[in-house]
């Protein structure tokens, strides 16, 4: 790399440090998202639109195995990024009440900063950040599926990571690949190479790019409900590389199968160690400062 290379890309990170959260209301407002708002929704509504510079919607959906895994997985990992992103960027982000690190292992009603769903158009609009995460396989129907195609169109970004527990497979993953291959067509799916601005703009993850989470010891994970002998589950992350949808430069759907989410949930490094918490979170932090400013 040239030294006016490193110079230009060392200055735009210290740019988005300094002025994060005019960087992130600028690119807000560019982006439309947020003009369709109804009042009087709860949780959702136009105050926390206004007062807040971002805000990180999960998307609600059914998983195949119901009693296993849920949406709505580990809030304290959102908690975690959103309160490391508002310290690196200085913004302000919708906190998530109570969560912290592993606890709660579900979200309770009305805990997340926003909740959404694929089967309303109107509802995605506000938003031009998603994220969902899963553990099991899932389809969508016709509707959700136009729907996602729509808002990524129109410019919004979604976030999809897998989570691997115990001697579970990367359901999510492979249900997320044939979602995205269908609705944008075969081989809209594409690496992710790792020069890509994504790895880089805030924090630059080097050659390496996506963090893997794989599980340095056998501790049992807090609240993690297994059956009575069973063995203590392993969360081991699988290494497909990053890949993502785009629209013509632009990255619009970020697939990751590495645990980035657990990660974001282990800030004390109990199961990852303290190194992987910190690339977790910063691979969250740029990959929300690419999506609202792209």
């Amino acid at each position: 790399m040239s030294c006016r290379q490193q110079c230009k890309r060392i200055s735009r990170r210290q740019f988005l440090k300094r002025g994060g959260g005019q960087a992130l209301g600028a690119a807000l407002a560019a982006t439309g998202f947020g003009s369709t708002i109804e009042a009087g929704e709860p949780n959702n509504g136009p105050d926390d639109l206004d007062k807040y510079d971002f805000l990180m919607p999960r998307v609600k959906f059914t998983h195949e195995k119901r009693e296993v895994d849920r949406w709505n997985v580990r809030p304290g990992g959102d908690a975690n990024l959103l309160r490391e992103l508002s310290s690196a960027i200085r913004c302000r982000v919708k906190p998530i009440r109570r969560a912290y690190d592993w606890q709660p292992q579900w979200s309770a009603e009305g805990q997340l900063n926003a909740v959404v769903a694929f089967d309303e158009l109107k509802d995605l609009e506000k938003y031009p950040f998603l994220f969902m995460t899963g553990e099991n396989h899932y389809t969508f129907d016709d509707r959700q599926k136009a729907n996602l195609k729509e808002y990524i169109l129109r410019g919004g970004f979604l976030l999809m990571d897998d989570c691997v527990v115990a001697s579970g497979g990367d359901f999510f993953y492979q249900s997320s690949y044939a979602l995205l291959e269908e609705v944008f067509s075969s081989g809209a799916l594409k690496r992710i190479p790792p020069e890509h601005e994504v790895f880089h703009n805030v924090y630059d993850l080097g050659e390496t790019g996506l963090p893997l989470m794989q599980q340095l010891t056998p501790i049992p994970i807090p609240g993690f409900r297994r059956p009575a002998q069973s063995p203590i589950p392993h969360m081991h992350g699988q290494n497909h590389g990053a890949r993502g949808v785009f629209i013509g430069d632009r990255l619009a759907v970020f697939l990751s199968s590495t645990d980035l989410h657990c990660g974001w949930c282990d800030s004390r490094g109990q199961v990852f160690g303290r190194h992987n918490y910190e690339k977790a979170i910063q691979m969250g932090i740029n990959i929300i400062m690419y999506a609202i400013s792209h």
